[in-house]
């Protein structure tokens, strides 16, 4: 029996419909049946139960990981950690997260060093550059931001970008480090340009201005290289690039022309043979060549006696004097031929005899020549000999006359002379010279030989350097020589000649006036002189006579090897006598003279022979 659960009127049968209402009464018993059929928890069997907990176990676990999937690609939480790294300069978390638009650019330790350089030293960037990225997270949502162009400042350094799926569910944010343009000025059309070592081709050129490209932030090397005739010329700067940079690569670019001393000197640049040579003028135009003194150029030559050279000179202007020098060796052999001249012209002066000026292959010029006969002439002679000589080997330049070396350096020397005239006394004293002293090589020699000299006001001692002589031996080769002694020996004769008149004339005056003290004074004191002299005088006084000098000649005096002289003399008197009558004598007279402390002395008058008498 069933009832309608409409109206409760009662059914019969299986009429699906009540009779009274129509309603369906089939529903309600299916319903009836479907709630009796589902089974309790208790009915289940256990491993239901493990299916049923294990699904929702991974449903848990599939909220928890969205949930931190979420998190990990959250645009604030990505901000927040970006900017922390570069608050705490963290190098290795930004290079983690930070990618650049070219697959050939990645970013490394120095980009983002450089990139970390720039905004401590530009705060203000720094600034707005993480406002520019709060704006972009904020607005990531209302559109997509796929490039650089869409941003609202273009010169951003970093961007905040959309750029697909991450984990395939979420939207994948990258901050980006972007690409800016390398732009260089240069003056130079024809260059090569390497950036980090690696050859470029530019982009573009519009006048000066050459565009490399764009490059991430970064420190870059950034050489050209112009190739000329004869030389590779590099410059090279290092760019610190962060954001747009314009750098100035100018070549200080110019002719250079070089002065030296001589025709056909090699010219070297950067320690390179250009293989260009000075011309007539003794000059030679280089270039292109970088005159900025990151050049170098030389000159060399070689000669017979030795390669010359200049010293290295920087470029740095557009006309360069490069003299070619001689090395310290070379120099050495310099002055050794100035020491043999020297030698040679103290024995020469010696001797007085210009043969000797060319002793050891030394090279006598007509200058030299003549000058030495001015010192030698026939009344006026100088004797002397070297002692001191320094020489100024940092002022030594060198010159080429008409296909001859020529060596001028200044010398300060110092002598022992004297300058005289014929038969007067000789008496060496201590004389200065400076002056200017050229030398010639001679290719036959192979040696330095004094050419000419000149005076100059003044020598620098600071740069002195000492030449030794042994002043013992040139002294005595001066003293033993025959023309010195001859010399000498007249002097010495001269003054004994002159002692020995003057000592009889002043005789004649000590008799006649009975006083010996006239000549005590010109008598050797260690001989017996004095009293044959005071005898004679006593001996006088008693015959009453007296005397005139008529003539005294003094024929000869002969040294002897005690260092005393013999003097032979002819003497003329007119003798008067107490009873008025007087007579002519003559008498050829010996005396010995001693040369003592105090000067010649009479030492004796060793014999006296009357040769002639006759009555007035």
């Amino acid at each position: 029996m069933k009832f309608c659960t409409s109206c409760g009127k009662k059914t019969e049968g299986n009429t699906p419909h009540c009779t009274g209402c129509g309603a369906n009464i089939s529903g309600k018993e299916t319903l009836t049946k479907k709630e009796t059929s589902i089974p309790s928890l208790s009915t289940l069997t256990l491993k239901t139960k493990i299916i049923i907990g294990a699904a929702l176990l991974f449903f848990v676990a599939c909220i928890s990981l969205y949930k931190v999937g979420d998190s990990i690609t959250d645009k604030a939480n990505l901000l927040t950690d970006f900017e922390e790294y570069l608050e705490t300069g963290n190098v290795d978390e930004l290079v983690s997260i930070l990618d650049s638009r070219k697959d050939s650019e990645k970013v490394t330790k120095k980009n983002v060093q450089a990139l970390l350089t720039y905004l401590k030293e530009n705060p203000d960037q720094k600034e707005s550059m993480i406002t520019q990225l709060h704006n972009t997270v904020k607005t990531a949502d209302a559109h997509t931001v796929k490039a650089k162009d869409d941003l609202e400042s273009p010169d951003q350094l970093i961007t905040f970008e959309k750029r697909g799926k991450k984990f395939l569910i979420y939207d994948n944010y990258d901050f980006i480090m972007e690409s800016t343009p390398m732009t260089v000025y240069t003056n130079y059309d024809d260059l090569r340009y390497y950036v980090n070592g690696k050859e470029i081709k530019p982009l573009s050129r519009e006048g000066d201005s050459v565009n490399f490209g764009t490059f991430i932030p970064g420190t870059y090397k950034v050489k050209a290289v112009l190739t000329s005739d004869f030389v590779e010329l590099e410059k090279e700067v290092d760019i610190q690039h962060v954001g747009q940079t314009d750098t100035d690569l100018f070549f200080d670019i110019d002719y250079t022309t070089v002065h030296t001393n001589s025709e056909g000197a090699s010219v070297w640049v950067n320690g390179k043979d250009t293989g260009m040579k000075t011309t007539e003028d003794n000059t030679a135009e280089i270039g292109p060549v970088l005159t900025d003194g990151s050049m170098e150029v030389q000159v060399k030559k070689d000669m017979p006696f030795g390669t010359i050279q200049s010293d290295v000179m920087t470029i740095d202007e557009d006309v360069l004097d490069a003299p070619l020098t001689l090395s310290d060796k070379q120099k050495d052999q310099v002055t050794e031929g100035l020491k043999q001249y020297f030698l040679n012209l103290s024995k020469a002066l010696a001797y007085q005899d210009e043969k000797y000026l060319k002793e050891e292959s030394n090279e006598v010029s007509s200058f030299v020549s003549s000058s030495f006969q001015e010192l030698t002439g026939d009344d006026w002679k100088t004797f002397g000999y070297i002692t001191d000589l320094e020489v100024d080997l940092k002022s030594l330049y060198l010159e080429e006359e008409d296909g001859e070396w020529i060596a001028t350096l200044p010398i300060h020397a110092e002598w022992m002379q004297d300058y005289v005239y014929s038969g007067d006394p000789l008496s060496l004293s201590k004389e200065s010279d400076v002056s200017n002293y050229s030398l010639s090589y001679s290719a036959k020699s192979k040696k330095w030989s004094v050419a000419s000299w000149s005076s100059v006001w003044n020598f620098d001692e600071s740069n002195a350097q000492k030449i030794d002589f042994d002043k013992a031996a040139l002294k005595k080769q001066m003293e033993t020589a025959p023309a010195y002694s001859n010399i000498s020996q007249k002097q010495v004769s001269d003054d004994v000649e002159s002692f020995v008149e003057s000592f009889i004339s002043n005789g004649v005056q000590a008799y006649n006036n009975r006083d010996f003290s006239i000549l005590s004074d010109d008598i050797d004191s260690s001989s017996a002189y004095s009293k044959t002299v005071k005898d004679y005088i006593d001996h006088l006084e008693k015959k009453g006579i007296t005397e005139d000098l008529v003539n005294v000649d003094i024929e000869k005096v002969e040294p002897l090897e005690d260092g005393s002289y013999y003097v032979y003399t002819l003497e003329e008197y007119n003798i008067y006598y107490n009873d008025n009558t007087g007579k002519y004598k003559a008498f050829e007279g010996k005396y010995k003279i001693t040369s003592t402390d105090d000067g010649l002395k009479m030492y004796d008058l060793v014999s006296t022979e009357e040769v002639d008498s006759r009555d007035l």
